[in-house]
């Protein structure tokens, strides 16, 4: 469904049709940690999962960042849709 407006057309499908992009490069959810047997890891085994951990948890927020980033872009594609269409 597309209509042209003042020489524009600006095709947007219905919001039910839009597809999950998943996020940035399509990040997906990390998979839940198994049980992790801490007494036989070194010191240094131990920090690496805590960096790991933390960097996991980093991601999580910036992928919430692009999601809303895309969700800004969608309202005001439909925001401009309607404003062009208005301007008939």
């Amino acid at each position: 469904m597309s209509k042209k407006t003042n020489g524009v057309e600006i095709p947007l499908l219905p919001e039910e049709e839009w597809e999950d992009e998943g996020g940035y490069m399509g990040y997906k959810e990390p998979p839940k940690e198994t049980a992790i047997d801490y007494s036989n890891l070194s010191e240094v085994a131990i920090s690496y999962l805590s960096q790991i951990q933390d960097l996991q948890e980093q991601l999580e927020q910036e992928n919430l960042k692009v999601q809303r980033l895309e969700m800004a872009i969608r309202g005001f594609s439909m925001a401009l849709q309607e404003e062009l269409e208005g301007a008939e």
